[in-house]
């Protein structure tokens, strides 16, 4: 059976099995419980009651993990008609999914990692401002060059995940200022034992100045102070470098496949 989740302890094996995706499961599912109308958190039940696919369903991006084995055949089912609309760009999943999507469509695919961080880091002195999730705009004029374009929706649904993830306390947005917004991190999600950070962002005219390894080293201690592991995902080779300087160690891998279509009927 499938569902829209109605139970947080049904994403228990996801946060176990995958720390940094189930972070970002756990955020969307806390942050939107009580207005139905954006809750994009699917899981699919076994005979036993318990959940064993889960499923993000984004308005261009999905997020499809099975940790227990390969998914079902009605998750199978869902995820083929959601991606037959053709607005889907991208789809990050496990090697489970994976062996099914793959069968399924052509796309382009990459390997990707996790890495997490078990100690805190040091702290140098700046000369720059941090706010805490004061300025929505601000914080959105940098993380929006991660957008191919920008739009009034993208916007908006960013800021409203923003809000609900700070009353929930999901999320803590910090940005950088020199003169103006300049970079940003976010603490995007929390479980029991773990902390995803996302939308690391550096205007390109100031990078390589120490601003993205400073902000992520912010994250990273209040995440451990608050007895978290912190995870995430770097955005290439380059990046993945940084963030071992800061300590940061190598862990899971996944799949992201981007520009999925449907293979046609060649018979």
């Amino acid at each position: 059976m499938i569902k829209l989740i109605d139970d947080l302890k049904l994403l228990e094996p996801l946060c176990k099995a995958e720390p940094y995706f189930g972070c970002l499961f756990n955020s969307a599912a806390v942050s939107f419980f009580d207005d139905p109308e954006f809750l994009s958190i699917w899981v699919e039940i076994d005979e036993h009651e318990n959940a064993c696919s889960f499923l993000n369903a984004g308005t261009d991006s999905v997020m499809m993990f099975s940790p227990g084995g390969l998914p079902g055949f009605e998750m199978i089912l869902f995820v083929t008609n959601l991606l037959s609309g053709g607005t889907i760009k991208h789809i990050e999943c496990d090697e489970n999914c994976y062996a099914v999507l793959k069968n399924l469509f052509d796309s382009e695919v990459e390997e990707a990692v996790q890495m997490f961080a078990e100690n805190r880091i040091d702290m140098p002195k700046t000369d720059f401002e941090i706010k805490t999730s004061e300025n929505f705009d601000d914080g959105w004029n940098v993380t929006k060059t991660l957008f191919e374009k920008e739009d009034i929706f993208a916007k908006d649904y960013w800021k409203l995940k923003m809000v609900r993830g700070v009353l929930k306390k999901q999320t803590t947005l910090f940005t950088l200022y020199k003169d103006k917004a300049v970079s940003t991190a976010c603490i995007r999600g929390r479980t029991e034992n773990a902390g995803a950070i996302t939308s690391v962002v550096t205007l390109s005219e100031h990078r390589n100045r120490g601003y993205a390894s400073y902000l992520t080293a912010l994250c990273t201690n209040m995440l451990i102070d608050e007895h978290r592991t912190p995870w995430l995902v770097p955005a290439n080779q380059k990046v993945q470098k940084m963030y071992e300087k800061l300590g940061y160690k190598a862990a899971k891998k996944y799949y992201y496949l981007y520009n999925i279509k449907e293979k046609e009927d060649k018979k």
